[in-house]
């Protein structure tokens, strides 16, 4: 109660009738004393002659609005202005109980009648204007609050209310200069803090705000709305960890705070502790179960886990308490997805975008179902129109760059490719690099960093361009998972691979593994795709073909890749589609599957059938991917594998291999052809209906009838000679050109299978070394002149042209020839050939000699 008040209880007016003044002088007794319930009692029994009394009527509105009964005391201030209809302090005291009750329309025609009373008092206008802000009119409560200031420019409240008016407006950069003032004049006020907090989150300026909210809890450490805006922009910092901290010590003073919970489980979702995430969601829910926000973060979570029907329960159930609810038919449209139902996702895009036309993300996911629907011109114009809406949209970008390189458009496509997502965290362009990113600069002498940045089949693919880097004169540091190292290594010593940089490590420039096509400028074309640029371990190869045996045509398989919950899972096929390939005479089939997907054949053991073979589970079991996995390959005749890291591997040791693909395949593979520029020893097979699996391995066996009949005939009489090991790379070499400049697909397939069998021949007798890749790539260079060479010889002989270039051109042959046959001689010298190739020319035979 105000010093202003408890005067005006000592005076008694003239007209008050007896019966008032005895009832308000007992009342202020009471209140002296304390004694509220004994003034309460008074007040009520004796209301009809108080409220005959214009300061008794004012004082037990008083008492009325300190015992938390805004409505009593209302009714008690109505009597005084019944009495005197300018009394200031009543209808000051009206408006209050008014705004607490909510009626703020009527609160703010009391603060009018207040203001026109008393024009100049300030506070008439503060709290007109907090009338005003309350009933939502926030111009005329900004010019209320101007009004307040005009009168006392220094008025705390009337600055706060002003700020806070002006954040309502959006306008925010005005409100921080108003906040600013009032904390001028109040630096500890913990609620200036907050609020001035929440207009710099709202200016997008996370460090300001953060700064501000850190402040109010400085001078309040258990201010629960100030460690909730921390918490928030900790979330929008990154620094989940710290805002799960904050979200922690808000729920132990409020364990009910539904907005913190939102934050600590939204924070906990991007830490990926999804199960903490979705407990904490539960939990909100079972106290709130008809908050959508909550309902759809859960479904959002849900999907992130893995547990995609799951999300897609939770999404229906949103949408059956909001219908059109877009966040709700977001999520489950990405259900929809991500269980191969792309049909109707896109009418689940369709529904959400009526509802919100001018929303990036959806025309994208609605552009990623016509893509999996192979509708690729209105997968492209959905994209087009998901950047018309937002340019920027790096979700939009990346999978439009996919879809460009799925279409071979791979100058459109692979700049648009570098919005991808690293690791599922970060975009590639949000990368922050201590060197400069090499973007094709000169490498000679340069320190090169190339990191990792995706999966294993994606390391085996892009691994080619590490020994590419190196011959353009590059110093080459390969940093990245210390599983891959074994495997990697046998890319040769030109290339150094490693776990991480040292800490004081320097570099020219760096770049991510998958930009280097990118880098390089790589077309359809120009992919460097040799037969093969990876090498299993040959104590290991003959240590896994002594366990797996020479019997039979063998062929290796893998049905199923990641289990990751990002993962493409409609890329994986059921096991028991690949039961026609075991239908062929003579032919093995030997499991090649590590952890997702094992599980299959067990079952497929339990009931009783025998036709897929199994290897020791512990291949690849100590902490190097692959080593075991490469030796097993090299053994089998042919590998059979969905799109996989098996596939790649297989396509990078050079082992024939047969790709099944689903109808929309990831774009390495493009459309259409049965080949791959990536590998030149792939086969594709690729359904011919969404879905159908059983059609495409029953496409596959008829095709392995015909390889196993041709591969019977081929070893029934085989001419077996001994040569050296010159002349076999010098052979690889030959095969590896003619692989690259034969176009006749008959010759191409030859030359392939020959190809293979050298290849094979190569393996089994261990001949890598690391002195060996100059001399073959030199070997490679002198076979490529000769080619060139005689194909010029031939076309002068065609014209009949014998002059000064034929005659330079002949001479050559012979220079590049005596260059050829040194090298082959250093190989056989390298290994220790028994077969030492000799040559004899003019000059170095006696006269006479024959």
């Amino acid at each position: 109660m105000s010093s202003r008040d408890r005067a005006n209880f000592a005076r008694k007016p003239a007209e008050a009738s007896n019966g008032a003044v005895g009832a308000l002088s007992e009342l202020i007794s009471h209140l002296r004393r304390g004694q509220l319930a004994r003034a309460l009692e008074l007040i009520e029994s004796e209301r009809r002659s108080i409220d005959l009394d214009e300061t008794a009527s004012y004082v037990a509105g008083l008492v009325c609005a300190a015992h938390g009964n805004p409505a009593k005391a209302c009714e008690h201030f109505e009597a005084t202005l019944v009495i005197n209809p300018l009394n200031a302090r009543a209808l000051e005291a009206r408006a209050i109980a008014l705004q607490n009750m909510g009626r703020h329309h009527e609160a703010v025609a009391a603060s009018e009648a207040l203001a026109r009373i008393e024009e100049r008092n300030p506070a008439a206008w503060r709290l007109l204007g907090a009338s005003q802000y309350q009933a939502g009119a926030y111009d005329s409560a900004l010019s209320a609050y101007s009004a307040a200031l005009l009168l006392d420019e220094g008025n705390v409240s009337a600055l706060a209310g002003k700020a806070l008016t002006l954040h309502a407006l959006q306008r925010h950069r005005e409100a921080c200069a108003i906040f600013e003032k009032a904390l001028e004049a109040a630096p500890f006020d913990k609620t200036l803090w907050h609020n001035q907090g929440a207009s710099f989150a709202a200016l997008d300026e996370p460090e300001p705000a953060l700064a501000c909210f850190l402040t109010a809890l400085e001078l309040d450490s258990r201010y629960v709305a100030a460690l909730e805006g921390a918490s928030f922009i900790l979330s929008r910092l990154k620094r989940f960890a710290d805002a799960v901290a904050l979200c922690d010590r808000a729920l132990a003073l409020a364990p009910d705070h539904k907005a913190t919970k939102l934050i600590k489980a939204n924070a906990l979702h991007d830490l990926k502790r999804f199960r903490e995430a979705l407990l904490l969601y539960e939990e909100a829910l079972e106290k709130n179960p008809d908050d959508l926000v909550l309902a759809v973060n859960r479904g959002m979570t849900l999907l992130q886990s893995g547990a995609f029907e799951e999300a897609l329960t939770a999404a229906a159930q949103a949408l059956r308490l909001a219908p059109e609810y877009t966040p709700a038919l977001r999520c489950l449209a990405t259900a929809q997805l991500r269980l191969a139902r792309d049909a109707e996702a896109l009418a689940s895009f369709d529904r959400a975008l009526q509802a919100t036309p001018r929303d990036a993300d959806l025309w994208c996911g609605r552009a990623i179902a016509l893509k999996e629907l192979s509708r690729f011109g209105e997968a492209l114009e959905s994209f087009d129109a998901a950047l018309a809406v937002d340019p920027n949209h790096i979700e939009t970008k990346a999978n439009l760059g996919a879809l460009r390189l799925l279409l071979g458009q791979y100058e459109e496509g692979l700049p648009l490719f570098e919005y991808r997502w690293i690791r599922g965290e970060k975009t590639k362009i949000e990368l922050a690099r201590p060197w400069p990113e090499w973007k094709g600069e000169s490498l000679w002498g340069k320190r090169l960093l190339v990191t990792d940045e995706a999966g294993l089949g994606d390391v085996i693919q892009y691994c080619r361009y590490l020994p590419l880097l190196a011959r353009n004169g590059a110093i080459v540091d390969f940093a990245c998972r210390a599983s891959m190292h074994a495997l990697l290594n046998s890319l040769g010593e030109s290339v150094s691979i490693i776990e991480r940089p040292e800490a004081d490590a320097s570099y020219d420039f760096c770049v991510s593994l998958c930009t280097l096509p990118y880098s390089f400028g790589t077309q359809l074309e120009t992919i460097p795709a040799p037969k093969s640029y990876l090498h299993a371990d040959p104590e290991r190869i003959e240590l896994w073909r002594r366990r797996i045996g020479d019997h039979g045509f063998k062929v290796g398989v893998a049905w199923r890749g990641s289990s990751h919950a990002n993962s493409d899972n409609s890329r994986a096929a059921p096991l028991a589609s690949l039961a026609p390939l075991a239908s062929v005479a003579g032919v093995r089939l030997i499991s090649l599957q590590k952890n997702a997907g094992v599980e299959e054949v067990e079952t497929l053991h339990d009931r009783g059938a025998q036709w897929l073979e199994t290897l020791d589970k512990d291949m690849d079991a100590d902490g190097r991917a692959f080593v075991d996995t490469a030796a097993i390959i090299a053994n089998l005749d042919l590998v059979i594998s969905i799109d996989t890291s098996i596939a790649h591997l297989s396509g990078a040791l050079g082992k024939n291999v047969w790709i099944a693909l689903k109808r929309a395949p990831e774009w390495r593979w493009l459309l259409e052809r049965p080949d791959s520029p990536w590998y030149p020893t792939a086969r594709l097979f690729r359904q011919q209906r969404k879905g159908d699996w059983s059609e495409l391995f029953s496409i596959m066996a008829k095709a392995l009838e015909d390889i196993v009949a041709r591969s019977t005939q081929q070893t029934k009489s085989p001419i077996l000679l001994p040569g050296s090991a010159g002349e076999l790379i010098d052979r690889l070499t030959i095969l590896q050109i003619k692989l690259e400049r034969i176009s006749n697909r008959t010759k191409h397939a030859n030359v392939a299978r020959e190809l293979s069998l050298l290849e094979e021949a190569r393996s089994t007798h261990a001949l890598h070394d690391p002195r060996l890749n100059e001399l073959e790539h030199s070997l490679k260079e002198v076979n490529q002149r000769l080619w060139d060479i005689e194909d010029s010889i031939r076309l002068l002989e065609k014209a009949g042209d014998f002059g000064p270039d034929f005659i330079r051109l002949a001479r050559n042959v012979y220079k590049e020839n005596d260059h050829r046959a040194r090298l082959k001689r250093r190989i056989n010298l390298l290994f220790g050939s028994r077969l030492i190739e000799e040559k004899s020319y003019g000059e170095d035979q006696p006269p006479g000699a024959f």
